[in-house]
């Protein structure tokens, strides 16, 4: 039997999509959305928080990967922070009523912008106590992300030397963090006005790119790996012999913004990622790797264990934003530019 709060509203507040088009043309606030039901291994969490990642409005533009992945009725959005108020029947025990949670969503579910919604159990993990809610729903898609390029891709050890282009974005700022949290020497790279951020997020040295090319600079092989967060994984790629270690591993999380268009240009990238891989295994040099992080509460729980109690860390946030539809647009719009410093969040309750 399902275990609810006591007296939850049947409609809330809902940001949702229904046909696809950029944010200021595809989305619209439902004033009356139904408050869903919980069932089988389902928790519904109310939001009270959540964030903004570029792969939202990439998947608004719609594309063949969206369309058969995303449900007809559409509410973006993947990074929540909120308090349990129901509990399905074969949920388990580990979250009861009243417990802060955070959570990255699935690419199949989403659904952060709203006042309340549907998470698989297993995608849900307790918030440190030191965070706000508008801090947790900072770090749950780029802590998994993080996570998985530099331990399960980079293969980081303790005593490595990581570059990670775009040190100053929502990704950027948690893998400087992260990095360091793991025993790494990082080197971080930015424009000109976040240096200062990314020296005081612990970085061992800062690359202003607007006055200093970063493949003129090593050129010993110094690294073992490199993490993209930007899309210049073209440049950094053709100068591998100079910038990675043999056994170091290019990790990247940006491939072109068509991707998901067509079949054809998802084709495209498969073959792009392919080649470049076949090489590396040929000529036995540094690895290669493209991933988009899928919801994974296993991984989240380890990102945010290092990141509370090793790193001791907060996120970087660029803005805190009101949930109405004329805020949300200007959130996105923000994020569009790319020029964020750290995570762009929405409050909603």
């Amino acid at each position: 039997m399902s275990t609810y709060a006591p007296s939850l509203p049947k409609t809330q507040r809902s940001i949702q999509w229904t046909v696809p088009g950029k944010p200021s043309e595809a989305l619209s606030l439902n004033d009356s959305a139904p408050v869903p039901a919980v069932s089988g291994s389902d928790v519904l969490v109310k939001v009270h928080a959540a964030a903004l990642n570029p792969v939202d409005w990439k998947l608004m533009r719609g594309g063949i990967v969206p369309r058969l992945l995303m449900p007809t009725i559409k509410v973006p959005g993947m990074d929540i922070a909120g308090t349990v108020v129901g509990v399905g029947p074969k949920a388990g025990d580990r979250f009861h009523v009243g417990d802060k949670v955070m959570a990255m969503l699935s690419f199949a579910q989403s659904g952060a912008l709203t006042e309340y919604t549907i998470v698989e159990a297993s995608l849900l993990v307790k918030t440190p106590e030191r965070w706000s809610f508008e801090q947790a729903a900072a770090w749950p898609l780029v802590a998994t992300t993080v996570w998985k390029a530099l331990v399960e891709y980079g293969h980081i050890k303790s005593g490595d030397k990581v570059l990670i282009n775009g040190a100053s974005g929502g990704t950027g700022t948690v893998g400087v963090q992260m990095a360091k949290a793991l025993g790494a020497y990082v080197v971080g790279v930015c424009s000109t006005a976040n240096v200062q951020l990314v020296k005081d997020l612990g970085a061992d040295e800062v690359v202003d790119y607007k006055t200093t090319s970063v493949v003129e600079k090593y050129r010993n092989q110094d690294f073992d790996i490199v993490f993209d967060t930007v899309g210049s994984a073209a440049e950094i790629w053709a100068n591998n012999k100079t910038l990675l270690k043999p056994t170091g591993n290019l990790v990247r999380i940006s491939g072109p913004d068509n991707t998901m268009d067509s079949p054809l240009t998802l084709l495209g990238a498969g073959i792009h990622i392919g080649s470049n891989k076949l090489v590396s295994f040929l000529k036995r040099g540094p690895g290669y790797h493209l991933f988009t992080a899928l919801a994974d509460g296993k991984i989240l729980a380890q990102a945010v264990k290092t990141l509370d109690q090793v790193a001791h860390a907060d996120p970087v946030i660029d803005s805190v934003n009101e949930f109405t539809l004329p805020a949300v647009l200007a959130a996105f719009d923000k994020s569009q530019t790319g020029r964020a410093k750290g995570k762009i969040v929405i409050k909603i309750a």
